[in-house]
């Protein structure tokens, strides 16, 4: 059995139980932003027994939690991550990110973390590398942004899905 199919596996199992299934799922979106490379999307739409209202919330709330985390955790792997710049694509990744974040600051956080199916990790380092000094945005505006962007994010998801045609619970 993969990865992935463990991971469904054991939400699947606790369907039948709301809380514990939404616990599950905030701990995999904290995860996904600290160390998971997963777009954590898909499981939005394994349990239809939940309310989405309550999936994209908690979502929302584990991305943020993460983003604690990584807010503090960045800085201090920064010399590990800039490791990656001899990857061409991985530089222009970094170049762009600065730029954004020079740019429009949480609000540019704001927009790459509302992507679906961007996985959290890499650009939430990023972000936290440039804001080392805290020039860019605070703790607070770093977790904020991150809450907001997965709430969107799975609103973004909902919508997707009621244009083909696929109705969720709400």
């Amino acid at each position: 059995m993969g990865f992935w199919d463990q991971l469904i596996d054991l939400l699947s199992q606790h369907e039948a139980d709301p809380v514990v299934y939404l616990l599950i799922f905030f701990i995999f979106c904290v995860l996904a932003a600290i160390i998971l490379p997963i777009p954590i999307e898909i499981f939005l739409v394994i349990d239809p027994s939940v309310p989405f209202v309550y999936k994209a919330l908690t979502m929302g709330l584990g991305k943020g939690a993460g983003a604690v985390a990584v807010f503090y955790i960045g800085p201090a792997i920064e010399p590990a991550i800039r490791r990656f710049s001899r990857w061409r694509w991985f530089k222009w990744l970094l170049d762009m990110c600065e730029k954004l974040v020079r740019r429009f600051g949480t609000i540019g956080l704001y927009l790459i973390m509302s992507i679906p199916g961007m996985i959290d990790t890499i650009p939430l380092y990023l972000f936290s590398i440039l804001n080392k000094e805290g020039h860019f945005m605070t703790l607070k505006d770093f977790v904020l942004a991150n809450i907001l962007a997965g709430i969107n994010r799975a609103m973004l998801i909902y919508a997707i899905f009621m244009v083909f045609g696929v109705g969720m619970f709400w």
